[in-house]
């Protein structure tokens, strides 16, 4: 790659410290970006090339005019410690970001305008649950066949690329990490846990450094997302282990739907689940969290106003969303189904409202936020303040953004 970018000979390296010091020499003249993609991996075949990289920084690079280097991994984690935290760098270090999911709008607009006219809202919305909002996994549909037609394709046959991207994730991300990883992600989709009944799952007596390391790698990669058991009346967490639950939707739609049938699907014989709508309907909270300027906008709340924001959970219920803001909170429900909403989500919707009651002498609004319509009874309905379609909030985010 020097002898073909920088026009020269084929330099006769030993060592990653001699290609490094080559780079400097081919950089001189400055005026110019230098990339390092998958610097993680570079690091697990150096020593230390963080401290190498320090070095020459000091003493070449840095005084070079106009150069910028951009370090780049998909290991937030293994960044986090090797750059981040490291005291070398501090200082040196202008920029960090963490690449996120396309938002919603962005996500919608991946489909062709004039086949998405002629699509169901939900068909629309199932395209984005399976995929994230992850732009290559978007790029893998064939949007002039059915939702369906398409997952059975990608997941349901031994040659899918979701069938087969899961073990790819593993093996590329975790090395030899990777059995490990995928037994906590396995054991976390059953439901949220607590890290030490990870621990125990594991074998450990108690959470050990390495497994709190491990956890936080895989929330920085947003992997897994944590929540905190919330005192209302004090307006704080409670002093509790934090909850940890999967919020990548590919992955959760894995575990859920394709893992159980893995041996079928060898054999040809794969198929998606009867529950599928169920098992998207978590998706459909996860990506509606991503979203939440389009919530807010939706319930004409300001941001500065905004107190908390997040999944609710105390011992004995939850509350997919809760708002706080000086004045209310909005209990927000987050439905997702083929049809319309039933009415019967009216009795969860009051049996959450009387749980809540009205703390701090605010308000109590509630909301179901759905992508696919409401009964009527559901919308007229004395525990439902408010329903929000989320296509009608991306068209009034559209608005305010135009």
């Amino acid at each position: 790659q020097f002898q073909t970018t920088f026009k020269v000979l084929r330099p006769k390296l030993n060592d990653w410290d001699d290609a490094m010091l080559a780079m400097a020499s081919y950089l001189k003249d400055g005026n110019c970006i230098f990339m390092i993609d998958e610097i993680n991996w570079f690091g697990k075949t150096h020593d230390d090339m963080t401290g190498a990289l320090f070095a020459l920084w000091e003493t070449t690079l840095q005084h070079i005019r106009g150069l910028t280097i951009v370090l780049t991994g998909s290991l937030a984690g293994w960044i986090q410690s090797n750059l981040l935290e490291n005291t070398g760098y501090y200082g040196r270090i202008s920029w960090h970001h963490i690449l996120k999911p396309l938002p919603l709008s962005d996500s919608v607009d991946f489909i062709p305008a004039n086949l998405a006219k002629r699509m169901s809202k939900h068909e629309v919305m199932s395209f984005i649950l399976v995929s994230g909002g992850v732009p290559f996994y978007l790029e893998q549909y064939n949007f002039k066949e059915t939702f369906i037609e398409n997952i059975k394709r990608l997941a349901f046959t031994p040659s899918g690329y979701f069938f087969i991207e899961f073990n790819t994730l593993m093996a590329d991300l975790f090395r030899s990490r990777a059995e490990r990883i995928e037994d906590i992600l396995l054991f976390l989709s059953e439901r949220r846990r607590t890290a030490p009944e990870i621990a125990k799952h594991l074998g450990q007596d108690k959470p050990n450094g390495y497994l709190y390391e491990t956890l936080e790698m895989l929330s920085e990669m947003e992997f897994i997302a944590t929540a905190f058991e919330r005192n209302i009346k004090a307006g704080k967490d409670a002093k509790r282990d934090p909850y940890y639950y999967i919020c990548d939707p590919y992955i959760r739609f894995y575990l859920k739907a394709v893992l159980p049938q893995k041996s079928n699907i060898k054999k040809g014989l794969g198929a998606p689940p009867k529950n599928l709508d169920s098992l998207l309907g978590l998706q459909f909270e996860h990506v509606v969290r991503q979203n939440m300027d389009i919530v807010l906008r939706a319930l004409n709340v300001k941001t500065e106003d905004v107190i908390y924001c997040d999944r609710y959970m105390s011992s004995d219920y939850e509350i997919d969303l809760l708002v706080e803001t000086r004045r209310s909170f909005f209990i927000i429900e987050m439905k997702y189904y083929s049809g319309e909403v039933p009415q019967n989500i009216s009795k969860q919707m009051e049996n959450k409202l009387d749980r809540f009651g009205t703390p701090q002498q605010k308000s109590v609004k509630s909301v179901v936020i759905h992508a696919n319509g409401v009964s009527h009874g559901l919308q007229n309905s004395d525990y439902v303040d408010m329903t929000i379609d989320i296509f009608d909030a991306l068209n009034l985010e559209s608005n305010a953004s135009s």
